[in-house]
């Protein structure tokens, strides 16, 4: 564990001290590294030396790190003043919908298909196809906070709330989509049998629930943020755990706790405090999402990780048609859409924790896969759209770049 502390403190160190600046002075974002470095460290490269080697041991880390996600998101799920309806939830659902669909429809033909790769039990498909479908909706708000500090002096645009609102909101219903993907393919039973669907999604819902009302009744009016804090964590670990040993989604479990808990009077304070801890728990995701994953045959891989990547871009082309038409917004808005980060390693992380076998790995690869190019790409592709919106006219130059 000193191990890990210690290789988490140096990646974060070197995140907030170099990386940032690199990355705001080339705008670019990359994750590679961190998965690499994960991959050192996990059983795959060197399995007598790596820190991660024993991942049974470390799963119920691995679960707290992908609820952390989730109750990051469902903090930002405050009721009214609109900021769950308008034209980002309608860009945010219809890209979930037609981008989702696609993947899930080709992953479940090419793990049943037989081509490359033995055909899998029902089940096993299903569930791979619907984790890769999710994960290809989810997106990200990095790229546009890292045009936002890039030229945050003096650049005025309507197009970066509104895409970062979206990305947000996309992130949640793939994460409840993912959620209930737990239930409906659960793994696993009870001593008391086998229950359905709908028992494992109200055990997911009152979990959540339950735990959100314990949090503020225990709360109540405590002015003390530390006290809030450790009060929280606590919580989400209690919730994050019950989730991993009930083979449910840390992520949902945890969304709808982060949701209970932006109503009450804490919430705000909870979600800035949290907000603070994104980059580097995005690093950590990556380092476990590096030393959990295992090799995969080349070329079902190679097939699985370009469908991924070209159906996920045709999809976001079609959606972001779909989703402007009869409003003013620009038809290419899928430039401003790439984006791929935290929801989609928590949902590969909670994957890989619960279920196995070839076509489970092959989605976990082409997930990684997808966010590492993604986040690559998606801050230049995002510049691009600015200025062909006519919001960005020139660079800003190189030595203004904190």
């Amino acid at each position: 564990m000193l191990a890990v502390l210690a290789v988490v403190s140096g990646a974060y160190l070197f995140a907030h001290f170099v990386l940032d600046w690199l990355q705001q002075r080339f705008l670019f974002i990359s994750g590679f590294e961190y998965v690499a470095l994960g991959v050192v460290l996990g059983p795959v490269a060197f399995p007598e030396l790596a820190p991660f080697a024993d991942l049974n041991g470390m799963a119920p880390v691995f679960a707290f790190a992908a609820g952390w996600v989730g109750l990051l998101f469902g903090l930002e799920l405050r009721l009214g003043g609109g900021g769950l309806t308008g034209r980002p939830m309608r860009i945010a659902a219809v890209d979930g919908a037609v981008t989702g669909t696609t993947i899930l429809l080709f992953g479940q033909w090419f793990f049943q298909s037989g081509l490359a790769l033995p055909p899998v039990p029902p089940s096993q498909a299903w569930m791979a196809a619907g984790a890769l479908g999710c994960a290809a909706a989810a997106g990200s708000s990095s790229a546009v906070d890292l045009l936002s500090a890039r030229y945050r002096d003096g650049l005025q645009t309507s197009l970066l709330p509104m895409l970062r609102r979206a990305s947000r909101l996309g992130d949640v219903l793939a994460i409840s989509v993912f959620g209930v993907l737990f239930c409906l393919f659960h793994e696993g039973t009870t001593q008391r049998g086998d229950p359905g669907f709908s028992d494992w999604f109200l055990l997911t819902a009152g979990i959540g629930l339950v735990l959100g009302v314990l949090f503020f009744v225990y709360i109540g009016n405590a002015r003390d943020e530390n006290h809030v804090f450790l009060t929280m964590v606590g919580i989400l670990l209690f919730a994050s755990g019950a989730a991993f040993f009930l083979h449910l989604s840390a992520l949902l479990v945890n969304l709808i706790l982060g949701a209970v808990l932006a109503q009450t009077r804490q919430g705000a304070k909870l979600s800035g405090q949290l907000e603070r801890t994104e980059r580097p728990v995005s690093l950590v995701l990556l380092l476990f999402a590096g030393a959990l994953w295992e090799p995969v045959p080349l070329l079902p891989g190679v097939i699985v990780v370009l469908g991924f990547l070209g159906l996920r871009l045709v999809g976001k082309v079609v959606a972001s048609s779909l989703a402007t038409v009869g409003t003013p917004l620009r038809t290419d808005l899928f430039r401003g859409m790439m984006s791929q980060g935290n929801a989609a390693v928590a949902m590969a992380l909670s994957l890989r924790l619960v279920y196995h076998g070839p076509a489970i790995d092959l989605a976990y690869t082409a997930i990684l896969c997808g966010v590492v190019l993604h986040e690559l790409i998606s801050p230049r592709m995002l510049r691009g759209l600015l200025v062909d919106a006519g919001e960005l006219d020139q660079d800003i130059p190189a030595a203004r770049v904190a």
